[in-house]
């Protein structure tokens, strides 16, 4: 039953974008439906969790959560199931330590690993808001490393935040958009891109400045 509704969560989020506009009108009620059922809530965490763990893109979660539960509850669950599936591959990294990233993960990985150890909190955050390496990879990286776990799980709360929220607030629009919202939805769709990538870039750069910056002797 739950793997059922994880499914539908997922195809619900593609669903919102991809299929025709009458499919597309009976997903999200099919989405709202299950959203207002007392049990949903922490199916729909569980589901997320799950399912980012195993890599399926976070784009397509939010915007199944948002079309179920509304933007705000949307992201808080999709953030509350992010948080979760990231501490989860971080103690996985404790267990099989930095061999295995040498392993399955190759030199992105290590630069990565590299940074979360002298960074920590703040590498931690700002590597959310870069597209870099799978979350997984990223956390069990992060799990490596002789980092704190509570810096880890800070730095990736907060970071989750910014991007998060934008995709929660796009597909809102674009949901809004598909119901006759007019031109305004979907210009509040570019906007939220906009700033998605605006974000990314800016994140981009400090890693890399961070990166190419010599430690003091």
């Amino acid at each position: 039953m739950i793997m059922a509704l994880i499914a539908l969560f997922s195809l619900g989020g593609f669903a919102t974008l991809l299929l025709p506009e009458a499919v597309t009108r009976q997903a999200l009620d099919g989405l709202a439906a299950i959203g207002g059922q007392v049990w949903a809530p922490p199916v729909a965490i569980l589901a997320f969790t799950i399912l980012i763990t195993l890599g399926a893109p976070q784009a397509v979660l939010i915007a199944a959560l948002v079309a179920a539960f509304g933007p705000w509850a949307g992201f808080a669950y999709s953030w509350t199931g992010k948080v979760l599936a990231c501490a989860f591959g971080f103690f996985v990294g404790r267990r099989v330590g930095s061999g295995w990233i040498d392993r399955h993960a190759g030199p992105d990985a290590r630069i990565v690993m590299d940074e979360l150890a002298r960074h920590g909190f703040w590498a931690s955050a700002v590597i959310r808001l870069v597209p870099t390496l799978p979350s997984i990879i990223i956390n069990i990286a992060a799990g490596c490393t002789p980092m704190r776990f509570r810096d880890f799980i800070a730095g990736t709360a907060l970071g989750s935040v910014p991007k998060m929220a934008l995709i929660a607030f796009a597909s809102h629009a674009a949901i809004l958009g598909l119901e006759g919202g007019g031109i305004r939805a979907w210009l509040a769709v570019a906007g939220a891109v906009l700033l998605l990538v605006l974000t990314g870039l800016i994140g981009r750069r400090w890693l890399m400045r961070r990166a190419t910056r010599k430690p003091a002797p």
